[in-house]
């Protein structure tokens, strides 16, 4: 499963982190990973294209991707929130393969 977690600060959002494999399907097919991934590699393609010293991109071997916010700004915000509402469409049809929690 895919674990992605929305952290806040006064209502916005100060960190991500997305850990886990969906699993859905085998490797090459599985179209829950495949549509993660595309959401999150979108959003960091973005937030380093516009947002790169308002944000730390903590990414590792191991499947963990952790975005923490410097500098809360209103386009950092957008890009992040855009994310979890495109995560949360994912989720909606695949929840045994997708969680999402907001703390």
């Amino acid at each position: 499963m895919v674990n992605v977690t929305y952290n806040y600060q006064n209502n916005n959002i100060n960190e991500v982190a997305i850990t886990g494999h969906a699993n859905f399907s085998q490797l090459g097919n599985d179209i829950v990973c495949a549509a993660v991934s595309a959401i999150v590699i979108g959003a960091l393609n973005a937030l380093d294209q516009m947002e790169s010293k308002t944000i730390k991109v903590i990414n590792n071997i191991s499947g963990l991707v952790k975005i923490k916010v410097i500098i809360i700004n209103n386009d950092n915000q957008v890009i992040l929130k855009t994310m979890l509402w495109q995560l949360k469409t994912i989720s909606a049809q695949y929840k045994k393969y997708l969680k999402i929690k907001e703390v």
